[in-house]
């Protein structure tokens, strides 16, 4: 009898114990609401602007990197090759518009001139050597034949003397304004063209948006890819911050900008200063993978509680306990 009330009297205190110790480790602490979740950062797709054959990739998967850090080279060859033949063209247009603005060179205008007065020289001649003819002609000396091929010569002198002049009065007066804006027009389109292959030739360089750290590479060199398909996957490691879900009737407690303390596993001892930035406007179900230490409850909301990581210690996936500060 005794031995079975001493039985009865040990299940009883382990029961209390069991419910005190249930009760302490249930209890939230006053002024401090516990919850826990998982480590996340940013991640970033990145690819190249344009499609291509990637010949390099500099970095690989675990690597850091620096913001502006070339990452992958895509074959640029015959973006090259254009490059050149529109600065050549480019050269040549300015050259061209140059030669325009400044005019007639003075050698131009003496030729003009020479060639004048070897034309008047002509019709001088042509002329003398009509009325010599045609007075022949008067007397019947000369055939009518030699009369008209003196009529011709002489209108042919006419004419080119003429053409002579004008061409003269352009020498002096330089190239049009229609023409001068018509080589101004041809210099911006080839400048123009050239600016838009060299923006094409720098969408063949990969670069890094942000500093962080290499997630994932997603191809290889020797692979064509199109505009858009991520080359690599970038965490961007310095600003870590932790998804926590709350219960409904605990939202009414949480504010953006409360203070937080983070503890993970891997550090148990060290404690990191975290911030809520974010509080989810919409209910959802809770995530099968989330694990709190209060009951689980169907409908809860979204909390995301960025996080100081000086040392980048903290990776994406570790589990996390937040203490959210309601004071």
């Amino acid at each position: 009898m005794k031995k079975k009330l001493l039985i009865s009297g040990t299940l009883i205190l382990i029961a209390i114990a069991v419910f005190l110790i249930n009760r302490v480790s249930n209890k939230q602490e006053e002024g401090v609401l516990v919850l826990s979740g998982n480590v996340e950062v940013t991640d970033i797709n990145l690819g190249f602007k344009t499609s291509g054959r990637i010949v390099e990739l500099l970095v690989e998967e675990g690597q850091k990197i620096n913001k502006g850090e070339r990452l992958a080279l895509l074959d640029n060859a015959e973006l090259e090759s254009i490059a050149e033949q529109n600065k050549a063209y480019l050269n040549e247009t300015m050259a061209k518009l140059e030669e325009l603005k400044a005019g007639s060179r003075p050698q131009e205008l003496e030729q003009a001139k020479a060639t004048v007065a070897n034309a008047e020289a002509e019709l001088i001649k042509a002329k003398n050597d009509l009325e010599r003819y045609n007075a022949l002609y008067k007397d019947e000396l000369i055939a009518a034949q030699q009369m008209d091929n003196a009529k011709k010569a002489y209108d042919v002198a006419l004419s080119q003397h003429k053409k002579d002049i004008e061409t003269l009065s352009l020498v002096k007066e330089g190239p049009r304004k229609e023409d001068i804006k018509a080589a101004a027009s041809r210099v911006e389109q080839a400048r123009a063209a050239l600016k838009t292959t060299e923006e094409k030739l720098k969408d063949t360089v990969l670069y890094a948006p942000i500093s962080g750290v290499v997630l994932k590479k997603n191809v290889e060199p020797g692979e064509t890819v199109s505009a858009g398909l991520p080359v690599y996957t970038i965490g961007d490691l310095a600003n870590p911050w932790i998804k926590i879900y709350v219960k409904e009737d605990k939202l009414g407690l949480v504010k953006l900008s409360q203070k937080a303390e983070v503890k993970v596993d891997t550090y148990p001892k060290k404690i990191y200063e975290g911030m809520v930035t974010f509080i989810s406007s919409e209910a959802e179900f809770t995530p099968k993978n989330v694990q709190t230490q209060e009951e689980r409850v169907k409908l809860v909301f979204g909390v995301k509680v960025s996080v100081k990581d000086i040392n980048d210690e903290l990776k994406p996936g570790m589990p996390a306990d937040v203490k959210i500060s309601l004071k």
